[in-house]
C-alpha cells in the first residue's frame, strides 16, 4: 500500500502563523521591556504602564499631557527540538513508503520526530495615555497569539496496517480592550502609585489535529474553532523610595479563565488564563536604570491534553526571572540588555538586547531582539510619541 503523505508537512509553523496571523505574547509585547529582559513591573512609562504594571501610568513628568503608542508588534519563536528539520526527514522516507516492506524504516522515520515541540508567539498593541495631575488614564487594544505544534507519535505505529500517529497545532488568541486607571499618593516614604485595569476580553481556540500521513497545513481553515467571551481585572502598585530605588507588584488576570480547545480526532486541550503575581525592584540613577522582576507563581497555559503519546500538563508552565537595563540619554538613544531564566525549567534561558531612539524625547523608536540558542528567537519593534 502506498502511503500519501503531503509534502506540507516540511512547513508546519505555517499553519501556526496562518492560524494566529490575523491576531497578532501569552507574553506583553513592548520593545523597550523586551530588550531588557522583560521587566516593567517597576520600569514601564506611563504609556506602556497598561502592558506591565496599571500603577505606572501615574508614575509620570508633570509636563508630560498625551502620549501614544501605535503600533507595537512582536513575534517569537521557540524550536527547541528542531520539528521543522525532522518533519523534513521525514518526509522523504514516509512519501515513498509501502506496507508491509518498510514498516522498519516508516517506524524508525516516526521516531526521529517523536515527543518533538514547537512554539510560536505574535503580539501586537496600541495605547492611547492622557496623564494628569492627579489621575492618569489609559485606553489601550492588545492581543497575542500562543501556537504550540507538537507530534504525537505512536511507538510501533504500523503495526496495525496504517499509521495512527498524528501532527497537532494548537493555537489560542486573546484580544483585549480596556482603561487604566492610577493615581498618585504622597507618603513619608515616597510617592506611591496606584492602578487598575479593566478589560474585555475576546479569547479564541484553534485545534487542527490530522494523522501524519494527511496533514496538511494547506487545508487550516478545516481547524475546529471556538470562543470565549469576558471581563478581567489587572492590578498593580509600585513605591519610590530613596537613592533611586523602587518596588513594585502587578497581578495580570486576576479573575481566572479557561477555555477548551474543540476536540479534533481524538485530539483535544484545554487553555488557562490565571492570575500572574509579579514583583519588581528597580534602580535608577541619572543615565542608568537596573531593573529585576520575578514572578511569584507558575503561568500555565494548556492543560488537560487528550493525545496518543500523553503530553504532561506542565510541560509548559512557565515562572519567569527577568534581569534588564538600560544606559542613555532619553532625549536621544538608549542601549538596553536582559536575561531571562525559566525558573520551571521548562524553557532555556534567553538574552535579550536593543536600542531606542528618541529625538528630543518627542518621537520614540524601539527595537528588541532575543536569542536563546538554536531555533529561539523574538523580535518587537514600536512607535511612540509623547507630548
Amino acid at each position: 500500500m502506498k502511503i500519501q503523505f503531503s509534502k506540507s508537512l516540511l512547513l508546519p509553523f505555517t499553519l501556526g502563523i496562518a492560524a494566529t496571523s490575523c491576531q497578532l505574547s501569552a507574553t506583553e509585547f513592548d520593545a523597550r521591556s523586551y530588550a531588557m529582559g522583560g521587566v516593567g513591573v517597576t520600569t514601564a512609562d506611563y504609556v506602556t504602564a497598561s502592558f506591565h504594571n496599571p500603577a505606572m501610568a501615574a508614575k509620570h513628568d508633570v509636563r508630560d499631557d498625551f502620549g501614544l503608542l501605535a503600533p507595537v508588534i512582536g513575534l517569537q519563536v521557540d524550536d527547541p527540538d528542531d520539528l521543522y528539520h525532522d518533519a523534513s526527514n521525514i518526509y522523504d522516507v514516509v512519501s515513498k513508503a509501502n506496507f508491509p516492506d518498510d514498516t522498519a524504516a516508516i517506524d524508525a522515520a516516526l521516531a526521529t520526530i517523536a515527543g518533538d515541540k514547537a512554539y510560536a508567539e505574535a503580539g501586537f498593541g496600541l495605547v492611547a495615555s492622557v496623564p494628569t495631575r492627579y489621575y492618569s488614564t489609559n485606553v489601550f487594544l492588545k492581543g497575542y497569539a500562543d501556537s504550540f505544534v507538537f507530534s504525537d507519535v505512536v511507538a510501533d505505529d504500523t503495526d496495525n496496517g496504517v499509521i495512527d500517529s498524528k501532527m497537532s497545532v494548537y493555537a489560542i488568541s486573546v484580544v483585549e480592550f480596556g482603561m487604566t486607571f492610577a493615581r498618585k499618593f504622597d507618603t513619608r516614604y515616597g510617592g506611591m502609585h496606584i492602578g487598575i485595569s479593566p478589560k474585555y476580553n475576546i479569547i479564541s481556540t484553534y485545534n487542527y489535529s490530522q494523522t501524519i500521513n494527511t496533514f496538511d497545513p494547506d487545508k487550516y481553515k478545516d481547524g475546529a474553532t471556538s470562543d470565549k467571551k469576558g471581563f478581567n481585572l489587572d492590578l498593580g502598585m509600585e513605591v519610590g523610595l530613596q537613592h533611586g530605588l523602587s518596588v513594585g507588584a502587578a497581578v495580570k488576570n486576576l479573575i481566572p479563565q479557561k477555555i477548551d480547545l474543540k476536540p479534533m480526532n481524538g485530539s483535544s486541550a484545554s487553555y488557562n488564563l490565571n492570575p500572574i503575581v509579579t514583583t519588581g525592584l528597580s534602580w535608577s540613577h541619572d543615565y542608568l536604570t537596573l531593573a529585576v522582576d520575578v514572578d511569584v507563581n507558575a503561568k500555565k497555559r494548556y492543560e488537560n491534553i487528550n493525545s496518543l503519546s500523553g503530553v504532561q500538563d506542565d510541560f509548559d508552565n512557565t515562572q519567569m526571572l527577568r534581569i534588564g537595563g538600560e544606559i542613555g540619554l532619553p532625549s536621544a538613544m538608549q542601549l538596553r540588555a536582559g536575561y531571562v531564566k525559566d525558573l520551571q525549567d521548562n524553557k532555556k534561558q534567553v538574552f535579550t538586547a536593543g536600542i531606542g531612539l528618541s529625538p528630543f524625547n518627542v518621537f520614540h523608536l524601539d527595537v528588541g531582539a532575543s536569542y536563546g540558542g538554536a531555533n529561539k528567537f523574538g523580535l518587537v519593534a514600536q512607535t511612540m510619541v509623547w507630548f
